[in-house]
């Protein structure tokens, strides 16, 4: 250790008269010295000489102290554990550390390399510069310096490195003053926070941590001699870069610490003998592979708050020293990556997963999975997860069955999903509008909202949309936390045509298990300045989107869907889950979304730069998918990464809904259209009436009495009950042979035999269906 001058050290008070007498003294030596250097020496003597006194004169004024420029500093941010997890900076990676953070082998160092006398001086040092001088002569260059580490200080953070007398002149008398104004130990530190050393580190804690990957208060000697040899010359020094001219210069910066007594000569040869670093080391987690971080950083950009302008805002954020915290969760991060990689083809074409999760109530994003990563060629910085977007599928049915409660249908309610549907669709394309169910399957014409979801008809839900109305949809779905532009309100809304982010469709999940709350996502929970004063703050603000019934009816039927419809392959061991599939068309996007109480988080699956069929993809675990869907390689990717956050979580259930009424059927404009044209005819429809005998009286219906009704036990009227198998039971009913000359009489013994009167039509009556 190199031990601090006694009497030198404090010069305040009184004993300035002394301390001038000697510092002239000094001055006059070093000119004496400088003098016998030689010519060009003398010439610059001579511009120093007459200017001397105002060194002097400055010291002694009585002006204000001295205001170091306020450095630029690096921005850090922090986890939700409140770990520090990555850094933002521009040109200057700065982080301010006190002295007594720094190991002594690091002071000693640059001490004996930058400043021997630094403990005597006050502020300027002629032996210094008489010593260097006389070096320099010798060494038939610039080998070493003569100013202190206070005159340093002021270049570097008051009067810049203009190379002229007048600066020089400033340096000096500037030197002084700080000297009367900081302690020697506040100096060292602000020199050690201010210094650069290469490889975009200013200060000793970006320096310790690119060179060697630790902390300023564990760099030992050869570490500290590295370091302290890179101040001179930073570049032409830089280990990596020049690993020769390095070690020369480390060894030089030890053999100086052995004549200070700071090291033994044993000690030197030792370190001699390790190798100096030829890669700079930049921790893992400071990589720009997180999503998450380059997510922060964007909005920490677009954030007024933070500056009226781009530019204040990227100077504060990358060089004012701010301390971000954030609702980052490492663990929950490492998790959804786990699942994405586990479950995602390495198909050439190109298909990879995203994941967005937003805790529910808060708001708080706790992972973002945007894509394969930055590192990953042709994909760059684009975040799928919070970018652009993608169609969504099915999985925007959920905002119909949302809206569709919120008019107030419940899920027991009825309605047909049977396909191919079609829609009159005048100004639009096409026109009419036709569709039909996945895999063109007939869900059925008519059965519960429930079970329509269950099965995700398009057609029902289609239907739905026409019912509710599609304008009503869409507020729901912004009301819930979708972004998205959806005023063109297409007929084929309910199929999720629109491009919606994986953050958009979690956020708007969680709405759903947070009893129709929305809260926008959270992922910056506050930032501070420096100082440690708050900046600004983002706290939840709820707001009313639909009501805790509709929510929790929602809630009840999307849980229904996991554990018996198209979601049960994002089933999670002991912990209740609500979730909606979405398959794109063609299968070009695949999604999953889900929620628990604890968490909603959204799974999209496809190509990032174009849409791409997903046919003939192998993923794995899932083997060979000939068109991937919502239920695949999405589900299992929510399970996945769910089982893990809900590991140490006690179990929870959703809330109940409240009672409601029965299920009565529900009809499009059309259908109802339809359906009360047939309550004016007798068999529903003109075609379906049959006047068998040409009176002018219908007869019977051609759907509804051909084959005999058990339940009824007779024939409608003119029909005749036929025995097939001869077991005493009628199995049927047929038209009786026409005879037009004896109507009256067939009509009459006909009427006579079955006594019902004529019928409507089976179809009408199955329609209209309760319970």
């Amino acid at each position: 250790m190199i031990a601090a001058g006694g009497a030198d050290r404090s010069l305040g008070g009184g004993g300035s008269t002394v301390v001038t007498v000697r510092g002239i003294v000094g001055l006059l030596r070093l000119a004496t010295v400088i003098i016998g250097g030689g010519i060009v020496v003398a010439f610059t003597l001579a511009a120093l000489g007459p200017r001397i006194a105002e060194i002097y004169a400055a010291n002694e004024s009585t002006a204000v102290e001295i205001d170091l420029e306020e450095l630029a500093l690096r921005t850090i941010v922090y986890d939700a554990n409140g770990d520090e997890f990555d850094v933002l900076y521009g040109e200057q990676n700065r982080q301010l550390v006190e002295l007594d953070q720094v190991s002594q082998a690091l002071q000693d160092a640059v001490i004996a390399v930058e400043d021997e006398g630094f403990y005597e001086h006050t502020g300027i040092d002629a032996k210094a510069i008489a010593r260097a001088f006389i070096r320099n002569v010798n060494a038939g260059g610039i080998e070493e310096g003569g100013s202190t580490i206070t005159q340093q200080l002021i270049k570097n953070a008051v009067v810049g490195n203009d190379q002229d007398v007048d600066r020089k002149i400033a340096e000096a008398a500037l030197a002084r003053r700080l000297e009367r104004q900081f302690s020697k130990e506040e100096i060292l530190e602000k020199y050690l926070n201010t210094v650069y050393f290469g490889g975009g580190a200013y200060g000793i804690v970006a320096a310790a941590e690119i060179y060697f990957g630790t902390t300023p208060a564990e760099l030992d000697y050869p570490q500290s001699a590295l370091l302290a040899g890179l101040i001179s010359n930073p570049s032409r020094f830089d280990p990596t870069l020049n690993p020769i001219a390095s070690r020369q210069r480390r060894d030089l910066a030890l053999g100086r610490l052995v004549a200070v007594g700071a090291i033994t000569e044993a000690e030197a040869a030792d370190y001699r003998a390790i190798p100096v670093p030829t890669e700079r080391f930049v921790p893992s987690e400071w990589q720009p592979d997180n999503y998450f971080i380059e997510e922060v950083r964007r909005r920490l950009l677009e954030d007024p708050r933070l500056g009226a302008t781009d530019e204040e805002r990227a100077e504060a954020l990358f060089s004012g020293g701010l301390r971000v915290y954030t609702t980052y969760d490492p663990a929950a991060y490492d998790a959804a990556r786990a699942a994405v990689d586990r479950f995602s083809s390495s198909d050439e074409r190109g298909f990879v997963g995203a994941l967005a999760s937003v805790e529910p109530g808060t708001g708080k994003v706790r992972a973002i999975i945007g894509g394969p990563g930055f590192e990953v060629d042709g994909y760059g910085e684009f975040n799928i997860a919070t970018q652009g977007g993608r169609p969504t599928g099915s999985a925007f049915k959920s905002f119909v069955l949302a809206a569709a409660m919120e008019k107030g249908l419940v899920p027991s309610d009825q309605i047909n999903g049977a396909a191919t549907c079609s829609f009159d669709n005048p100004g639009g394309f096409p026109d009419p509008y036709r569709a039909n169910n996945f895999g063109g399957a007939n869900t059925g014409s008519v059965r519960s909202i429930r079970s329509q979801t269950l099965s995700s008809s398009n057609c029902a839900y289609l239907r739905l949309g026409q019912i509710v109305g599609l304008s009503n949809v869409a507020d729901t779905a912004r009301a819930l936390g979708v972004t998205t532009d959806l005023s063109t309100l297409p007929i084929s809304m309910p199929l999720g045509p629109f491009n919606v982010t994986p953050l958009d469709m979690a956020t708007a999940y969680a709405t759903f298990a947070n009893d129709g709350l929305q809260v926008d996502p959270i992922f910056i929970e506050r930032v501070e300045d420096r100082s440690g004063e708050i900046v600004f703050a983002n706290e939840p603000n709820p707001s009313r989107a639909i009501s805790v019934q509709s929510a929790r009816l929602v809630t009840s039927v999307l849980e229904a869907n996991v554990r018996g419809g198209t979601g049960t392959g994002a089933q999670i061991s002991g912990q209740t889950a609500a979730g909606k599939t979405g398959t794109g068309q063609s299968f070009k996007n695949a999604w999953f979304v889900g929620y628990t109480p604890y968490l909603a988080t959204a799974v999209w699956m496809g190509n990032p730069l174009a849409e791409v069929e997903m046919r003939g993809v192998r993923i794995p675990e899932l083997g060979y998918k000939n068109g991937v869907t919502g239920g695949s390689a999405p589900a299992a990717i929510w399970s996945a990464f769910n089982e893990f956050y809900h590991a140490d979580l006690d179990p929870r259930s959703f809330s109940a809904p409240a009672p409601t009424r029965s299920g009565k059927r529900v009809r499009t404009d059309a259908e109802e259209d339809s359906y009360n044209k047939a309550l004016n005819t007798l068999c529903g429809s003109k075609d379906a009436e049959v006047d068998w005998d040409r009176d002018g009286v219908v007869d019977f219906c051609k759907d509804s009495g051909f084959m005999f009704d058990p339940s009824v036990g007779r024939c409608p009227s003119l029909l005749i009950p036929v025995d097939e198998d001869d077991d005493g039971k009628f199995d049927k009913c047929i038209p009786p042979p026409f005879n037009p000359t004896t109507t009256t009489t067939t009509t009459t013994t006909t009427t006579t035999t079955t006594t019902a009167p004529p019928t409507t039509t089976a179809a009408p009556t199955t329609t209209i269906t309760t319970g």
